[in-house]
């Protein structure tokens, strides 16, 4: 997988997000979920919407409209003061704003009216930080002014704290902002819906105050992605601090001196670096620098210490470690360095059910290549058990048409009491199990065979025959050496009678199969959904000791040489039935 990368946990973001608006929400305090330090990147986006934070908040317009544009379906909140010359997008991408100045807010309703919509503002209140906010003492002749322009709705106060300044949100502070809105709200008549106290520095204060006051808000971002606190980077109880990883990868190992040798001067960035002689030590170089991260904010998780970055390296002091290029490395970052990665367009985004995966995918060709290996060393003891029909049985089966005509859709006999007992077990649940097939002859695999050789044929012109049927053996056996030429094999789907439909595994819709990775049985990048259905499916199957497919869901194995390695058997009980 490219590096450098973030690995991205949507799982334990999500885990985060439900638990801090739980804990905020003990006492009152909705969040809004910040997304600023994460570019906007609509995945998580859309976690933190279903993890039940309405409300996102970035400081970029650019962000706000990439969320937009994938649908995300939230309120959007742009929380840095609008430029004059983004008014007009601000208006039309955001649905409130954080403000400041009149001019600005005068030139939002411009666009309001002329876009013939409300844009909603919440004002901010200088208490002593120094960043942004109106004087308190100018607090009321502009909240009488914006009450006058038109489209404009202020519904809110807030304030910020501890972003420049390290000004900490204590009872003080918070009860400073608490009787401004009471003494606003008491002259103007207004109920206002939002006071926003902050930000993910608020925990201390919020854990240790009796009172919230009138502070019914919090914008929160390091809190749910880092699990920390900001005031002192304590982490947060029950909350993962390790959803984001940064990955880079080994592009030099090599013995050298711990310490530079020769006249030195500044470095790239201006400085006279130090060293501390070690002697000669395994100096590792790693393809990413400060061009694409903030160096001093990484942690590394493996026992290395990092000596020192330029641009576009960084320098490692392996500590006995013996790295080989192309060996990767993982950091955690802080809040700055994980700002810098996402912001980099040189550092590549995976959410970790992807990097899972691709382990995951890896693992079962490695386990398919010690199948295929295994295979030649079993025997066959042939129980002659013969071929059954299973569309005599009587049992409450649905049938897939076959490319054969007049197929009988055979298997042993065995296999036959153990599909019966199967579909018993699903009518009780109003399901229905599908057969696609199960005994098929050495003709019958070869047009399974063709059909699809000819498909792939026409979607890739380009490719040479032997390239085609490389790709047709990923999933379709050769006529020869199929195990459905046994009895013992059977491929089948379910069929929700409630729903009316064949129920979703991942790769299909309805009987069309979209043969890729994800057919592999326990692939974690399907849907939840998908997962359970393919748990039916195996497990029905399993109970009745058939052994699933390495690669394929739908398909599963009992007597023959496939099941005999998968179980451990010294031999197995079916062979080719031929004809």
């Amino acid at each position: 997988m490219l590096t450098p990368r973030i690995e991205m946990n949507f799982k334990k973001i999500a885990h985060n997000a439900k638990a801090l608006k739980d804990l905020y929400g003990s006492k009152g305090i909705d969040v809004i979920g910040v997304t600023k330090v994460v570019c906007g990147n609509p995945y998580i986006a859309d976690v933190l919407v279903k993890s039940g934070i309405n409300i996102l908040a970035d400081s970029r317009i650019e962000n706000i409209r990439k969320m937009r544009n994938a649908g995300v379906q939230a309120q959007f909140l742009l929380l840095r003061t609008p430029s004059l010359s983004q008014a007009e997008a601000v208006v039309k991408y955001a649905d409130m704003s954080l403000n400041t100045d009149l001019t600005v807010i005068k030139r939002l309703s411009k666009y309001a009216i002329d876009c013939d919509r409300f844009h909603k503002i919440v004002l901010m209140v200088e208490l002593g930080d120094l960043r942004e906010g109106l004087i308190p003492s100018d607090l009321n002749s502009t909240v009488k002014q914006v009450l006058e322009l038109e489209n404009i709705e202020l519904i809110g106060i807030g304030t910020n704290l501890a972003c420049l300044g390290g000004v900490k949100p204590d009872d003080e502070k918070m009860e400073c902002l608490s009787s401004i809105t009471k003494d606003v709200e008491d002259k103007f008549g207004l109920n206002l819906e939002i006071v926003s106290g902050g930000n993910s520095a608020n925990y201390d204060w919020f854990t240790s105050t009796q009172d919230v006051g009138r502070i019914n808000n919090l914008r929160l971002g390091e809190s749910i992605y880092l699990g920390r606190e900001t005031l002192n980077r304590k982490p947060i109880p029950g909350l993962y601090t390790d959803a984001f990883a940064l990955v880079s990868e080994v592009i030099e190992s090599k013995i050298k001196s711990s310490v530079p040798y020769g006249a030195v001067g500044q470095d790239a960035f201006g400085n006279v670096p130090e060293f501390q002689d070690r002697g000669d030590i395994r100096r590792a170089i790693l393809g990413v620098g400060l061009q694409d991260v903030l160096v001093s904010g990484l942690t590394p998780r493996t026992d290395v210490e990092i000596l020192g970055a330029s641009s576009d390296h960084i320098i490692v002091d392996t500590k006995g470690i013996d790295l080989n290029v192309g060996d990767e490395l993982k950091f955690d970052l802080n809040y700055g360095a994980l700002l810098s990665a996402m912001t980099s367009p040189y550092v590549n985004e995976v959410s970790s059910d992807r990097v899972s995966a691709q382990e995951y995918c890896e693992t079962v060709e490695q386990k398919y290549r010690r199948h295929v290996q295994h295979l030649p060393t079993k025997f066959i003891k042939e129980n002659n058990s013969p071929l059954i029909s299973l569309k005599t049985s009587g049992f409450n089966l649905m049938y897939e048409p076959s490319i054969k005509k007049e197929y009988k859709y055979m298997v042993r006999e065995s296999v036959f009491d153990k599909i019966g007992r199967i579909s018993k077990r699903l009518d009780g649940e109003d399901k229905t199990l599908i057969i696609r097939s199960v005994w098929r002859s050495f003709e019958h695999q070869r047009l399974l065979w063709e059909k699809r050789v000819e498909s792939l044929k026409k979607e890739y012109p380009k490719k040479e025959i032997e390239e085609i049927e490389e790709l047709v053996s990923y999933f379709i056996a050769p006529p020869s050496k199929s195990t459905h030429s046994t009895g013992g094999a059977v491929d089948a789907l379910i069929y929700d009678l409630k729903n009316d439909c064949v129920m979703r595994f991942g790769t299909n819709d309805g009987l069309k199969i979209n043969l890729n990775d994800k057919c592999y049985p326990y692939h974690p990048y399907i849907t939840p959904e998908a997962k359970k259905n393919r748990k039916l499916l195996i497990g029905l199957f399993e109970e009745e000791d058939f052994v699933v497919d390495i690669k394929e869901y739908w398909h599963f194995d009992y007597g023959n040489i496939a099941w005999a390695v998968e179980k451990g058997k010294d031999h197995a009980i079916y062979g080719i039935i031929e004809a």
